[in-house]
């Protein structure tokens, strides 16, 4: 049975729980239990999804041990990959790491390594995100497949809204549309974790809640930020959105307004992409 590891920003679990249910290949799913884990096994829950969790990334053993395991029980399989299905091992990673571009492109590398060792491809579920994970593919070309959202033109996107339109050229027209009035792009996750995402800084740099929001306010107005799109991305797995949205757009009076056009179609692309590269890796042994 192949391996597929997801190292994937938590903004898209929603993403995650949709290749789930539309890929009748995956037999077992692992969750890595590293406190960023709670809502998407909630969603799994919610959605009758089996799984089981793993204290942290360490406890999975190394491919080629599992492997050997596998040899040992069942010696008429020369290798766990002739088995059918697949294995999903899903690594949730901080929200945060966005803060800082630098220390994001170090814990993705620094957690790809090891992750590397454990499966057999890995779908990193990232755009660009401040352009440094431009050359992850080709970093690890030596070491294990690694797939990250591209666009269907080739480009890797550039964030997970991005990704949502469906690459990079929809994303330009969408911002050129707004004529320059500011507007944050949300998809439901971005909508439930509003102040996550906003005041991650606060505790980090011993701010008050007043002082952080003053100084979004300063930085909202100085970029000419006014409104909010809610993109309409075709999943609901994300529930109770409304307060903390209505709560982050009165605090910084923001106007909402929906906005259509999300689908799933890079992520399908790149999802089926890492499969295929894993089968013929597969075939080539």
């Amino acid at each position: 049975m192949a391996v597929i590891g997801i190292l994937n920003c938590k903004m898209l679990q929603d993403e995650i729980i949709y290749l789930i249910q539309n890929d009748s290949e995956i037999k077992d799913i692992t969750v890595i239990e590293n406190g960023e884990h709670e809502e998407f096994i909630q969603k799994l829950n919610e959605n009758g999804i089996s799984y089981s969790l793993a204290p942290m990334i360490h406890s999975v053993p190394d491919l080629n041990d599992r492997n050997d395991r596998n040899d040992q029980n069942d010696q008429n399989n020369k290798n766990n990959q002739n088995e059918d299905g697949l294995s999903l091992i899903v690594w949730n990673l901080e929200l945060g790491l966005h803060e800082k571009p630098k220390l994001l492109k170090e814990e993705v590398y620094k957690d790809l390594e090891i992750f590397a060792k454990k499966v057999d491809g890995i779908y990193l579920l990232y755009g660009l995100c401040g352009n440094v994970l431009g050359h992850v593919e080709d970093d690890f070309k030596d070491v294990c497949p690694v797939v990250i959202l591209r666009d269907p033109e080739g480009e890797i996107v550039d964030d997970c809204i991005g990704a949502t339109l469906g690459g990079r050229r929809q994303y330009l027209n969408l911002l050129r549309s707004f004529h320059g009035v500011g507007t944050f792009i949300f998809t439901p996750m971005y909508e439930a974790t509003t102040d996550e995402f906003f005041n991650h800084s606060r505790d980090r740099n011993g701010f008050t809640e007043e002082q952080m929001i003053e100084m979004n306010k300063f930085m909202f107005e100085s970029s000419n930020y006014k409104r909010i799109a809610r993109l309409e991305t075709g999943l609901h797995y994300t529930k109770d959105t409304e307060e903390p949205l209505k709560r982050f757009a009165d605090t910084y009076n923001f106007e909402i307004f929906d906005l259509e056009g999300g689908n799933q179609k890079v992520f399908d692309e790149c999802y089926q992409k890492l499969k295929n590269q894993i089968s013929e890796k597969s075939c080539s042994v």
